[in-house]
């Protein structure tokens, strides 16, 4: 066989295929058309780093019923836990205003359910602007799989009073023989300053599990820790964020 065949057959091969080929074509479609339900839960917990007292952590928790087909996504809420929620916040009730639960209900959207429920479109996008550094073989829950690392770099926000310093974000990806993520972690880290003389620094890790149910790739579980400073304050946060499917 003459050298250029030889060449073209070998670079054909899926053997020649990279690690970020592989999960755009493997999540591409999945594009969410089947029927899924199951609960929404999410815990949030955020420590005042500021703070001269010795006051605790701020905890919240609360789960929806979630409801998701080709027409639409349907959240419910237990009207025990709102109202719970609104009381906590209401300081004519007697009791110490509490906004942690009425904010984690409120962060808890239906554009951020809905992507946990159907995380491919986001994953795109963030791929869009990805390099791929390096790939391996490695194992996933003592199973064989292959681990990619990634370097995301989203376009720069076009604002003249914010002055962007650091923006690193580094991805390790476990994919399937396919090519399908079944876990992730994303270590971020953030230094800005705005209008010159203020400043604000975020460094966090992102754990993810996913699963591909009803035409989806589902978050089951998202694990957020990390620590801000900026604005007068510094605080410390670990939240996590659960879909769990039923039947």
């Amino acid at each position: 066989m003459k050298f250029p065949a030889l060449l073209a057959l070998c670079l054909a091969s899926p053997a020649f295929a990279n690690g970020l080929d592989d999960i755009k074509n493997a999540i591409t479609p999945l594009q969410g058309q089947g029927v899924l339900h199951g609960v929404y839960e999410a815990k949030q917990q955020k420590t005042d780093l500021e703070s001269k007292t010795a006051k605790g952590p701020d905890s919240a928790s609360a789960a929806a019923q979630v409801d998701e087909d080709a027409t639409g996504l349907q959240i419910r809420w237990d009207r025990a836990l709102l109202k719970r929620a609104a009381d906590d916040a209401n300081p004519s009730k007697g009791a110490k205003k509490a906004e942690a639960l009425l904010g984690l209900i409120g962060s808890s959207s239906a554009p951020r359910v809905a992507q946990a429920v159907n995380y491919a479109p986001k994953f795109l996008e963030s791929l869009a602007y990805s390099q791929l550094v390096s790939e391996r073989a490695d194992t996933y829950q003592g199973k064989p799989a292959r681990l990619v690392e990634l370097n995301i770099t989203p376009p720069d926000d076009n604002n003249d009073k914010v002055k962007v310093k650091e923006n690193k974000h580094v991805a390790h990806v476990w994919l399937s023989a396919d090519g399908t993520p079944l876990a992730a972690t994303v270590n971020h880290s953030i230094k800005a300053s705005f209008m010159v003389f203020m400043s604000y620094e975020k460094s966090s890790k992102e754990e993810f599990t996913f699963a591909v149910l009803a035409n989806r790739l589902v978050v089951l579980k998202r694990e957020d820790q990390g620590t801000e400073k900026g604005f007068g304050n510094s605080s410390q946060y670990r939240n996590s964020y659960t879909f769990t499917p039923k039947a």
